[in-house]
């Protein structure tokens, strides 16, 4: 009598990477944001490395300080979807969404910081083409006709109770056209010191415009990526409440905290050479 024996033959190679589809796909996707926001950042440095000069944070209505708060609100973000991963694989879904919600909670506070300073811009008038950068111009935003046109709106806003603020800026108005560039610039200045937090005059700020262009471009994309990230978090949140998020999304959720970790990372460059350096 003879037994038979099952012989296990060699097992059949599978051609490809030792990853996921949906990882890989997610890396690819990542190598592209890593050109499009290199570009951004090293038309920056080429631009501020050819000025002969560039406008300090406190020219721009920069605050280093909201700045680190953001930078610290995303790195916390990162580390609450990377335990909100944790948990889900280990299958403790309840857990799992109260750090999604709190990493969408981190990334809601980070826009709403922004969108304060954003504000902070648009009421100073911190807009590409609306800085006066130079007075000698002979036409466009930066001529001293245009100056007394917008001096003589704000003038219109400014509360008849500021008697001062309106003397002063009547007198700026009327000596205008009799005053060279360069002391129209610097009494501009001083009104500026004086009453910058009364009434908020035209900004006087070299190369105002172009950083302006290059802080609303950097800032503005990648506030769009972080509201992207929370748009997958959102959805998440709301499968989870239809009882339909579970173990079987820990992929989707991995994928999704690797583009929220980029989305951290480009910040971290953009904070110091926007706030800092």
């Amino acid at each position: 009598m003879t037994t038979a024996h099952a012989v296990e033959g060699p097992r059949p190679l599978h051609m490809g990477l030792p990853v996921s589809n949906g990882k890989l796909a997610m890396w690819l996707f990542l190598v592209t944001e890593i050109m499009f926001f290199t570009g951004l950042i090293g038309t920056y440095l080429v631009l501020r490395a050819a000025a002969p000069s560039w406008p300090k944070p406190s020219d721009v209505h920069l605050s280093e300080a909201i700045g680190a708060i953001n930078t610290f609100v995303l790195i916390c973000s990162s580390v609450t979807v990377v335990l909100a991963h944790w948990y889900l694989s280990h299958g403790e879904v309840k857990t799992s969404v109260l750090f999604i919600a709190a990493t969408l909670a981190l990334g809601g506070v980070f826009l709403i910081i922004k969108a304060i300073e954003y504000q902070a811009k648009f009421s100073h008038g911190i807009l590409p083409g609306h800085v006066y950068e130079r007075l000698d111009a002979p036409d466009g935003p930066d001529s001293l006709i245009q100056l007394s046109a917008d001096l003589s709106e704000t003038l219109k806003h400014v509360p008849a109770a500021d008697v001062d603020v309106r003397v002063r800026l009547q007198k700026f108005i009327d000596e205008l056209p009799n005053m060279g560039p360069k002391t129209a610039a610097a009494r501009l200045k001083v009104l500026h010191e004086e009453f910058s937090e009364r009434v908020h005059l035209p900004p006087l700020i070299e190369r105002g415009n172009m950083w302006a262009s290059c802080y609303f471009a950097m800032t503005g994309f990648h506030a769009l990526h972080v509201l992207g990230g929370l748009v997958v978090f959102i959805i998440m949140l709301l499968m989870a409440l239809g009882g339909r998020f579970g173990v079987e999304h820990a992929d989707m959720l991995e994928l999704t905290g690797l583009y929220w970790h980029f989305v951290d990372i480009v910040w971290i460059f953009l904070f110091p050479l926007l706030y800092l350096v």
